[in-house]
């Protein structure tokens, strides 16, 4: 073996040391007392600058058998769901296939990682103990699987919506700049969606039907978490298409309408004159972007 693989070799086994990533079974102490059970377990997530940013979870046992899920996402309202029991069953089996009732402190790299991941949980017992931790790029050893488990078992109902919700039907984002135009629509009936893209620097736009209408949900919420439905955008009704800017308009089942437009060259000053929702377009953008692309990879 060369030796500049070898080095890379050993890079790589190291950096899987340094965040803790295994399988099951660490050697953290006793496993969970078979007469105890998990009450309920909170996890919060930050992954970045990802879209899907600061998110909790919190899952709990009912007294009826079943499960209520709680999902919080960045200044959103809380969205309760009421589940199975089976949820909280899955969770004690990850709980304990990885002695998660001993995972404790925070934990962090050797080395120092910008606009990494951070994420914390606490767990309650039905015999009355708790244990709490947390971490930055950083996990317990041999625990990572675990915590990537309980995410993914959660994650679950991120895209799903309370009954009280209304569903987003339309969809239509655009953005005109220097490098050209983009338009990225979705039309939901029934309960499949048709999809139109057109990429910047592509002249003709795509269609692909029979798109599953999780793409619908998930747009949504890119909506709601940007506060763009409270977007009245009173003083761009007069839009000048000579600068670069983007547009947006939705429309949700119960006919409520969402019209808005903003300049991408507008000023931080003349943002705040106007009163203009202090989102992030880049973000929005990319964020768009990524769930149009994911959906349309899924395709068969």
């Amino acid at each position: 073996m060369r030796l500049d693989a070898m080095y890379k070799l050993l890079l790589v086994m190291s950096l899987f040391s340094l965040l803790g990533c295994g399988h099951k079974n660490p050697a953290l102490g006793p496993e969970l007392d078979k007469d105890v059970h998990v009450q309920s377990l909170y996890f919060t997530a930050t992954h970045g600058y990802h879209a899907y940013s600061n998110i909790g979870y919190r899952a709990e046992r009912l007294e009826n058998g079943k499960t209520r899920v709680v999902v919080e996402v960045g200044n959103d309202r809380d969205r309760v769901f009421e589940a199975e029991g089976s949820v909280m069953d899955s969770l004690e089996a990850v709980v304990r296939e990885y002695r998660m009732n001993r995972f404790t402190g925070h934990y962090e790299p050797k080395m120092e990682v910008l606009d990494g991941d951070s994420w914390s949980m606490e767990i309650c017992y039905t015999d009355g103990s708790s244990n709490a931790c947390g971490g930055y790029m950083a996990y317990p050893p041999k625990g990572a699987a675990g915590i990537f488990q309980t995410e993914g078992i959660l994650s679950r109902w991120l895209y799903q919506e309370p009954a009280e919700e209304v569903a987003l039907v339309a969809f239509h984002y655009e953005v005109h700049d220097a490098e050209g135009s983009e338009v990225y629509s979705c039309r939901l009936k029934d309960t499949v969606c048709t999809v139109i893209v057109q990429p910047v620097g592509q002249q003709e736009s795509q269609t692909y039907e029979n798109v599953a209408p999780d793409l619908a949900k998930q747009l949504a919420n890119e909506i709601r978490w940007n506060h763009l439905a409270s977007y009245t955008g009173e003083n761009l009704k007069e839009e000048d298409k000579t600068r670069p800017r983007w547009i947006l308009t939705a429309e949700y089942a119960n006919g409520q309408k969402i019209e808005a437009m903003d300049y991408l060259d507008r000023e931080m000053e003349d943002t705040w004159r106007h009163g203009v929702p202090s989102i992030s377009e880049i973000g929005f953008r990319s964020s768009v972007q990524r769930v149009f692309s994911e959906t349309i990879q899924r395709l068969p």
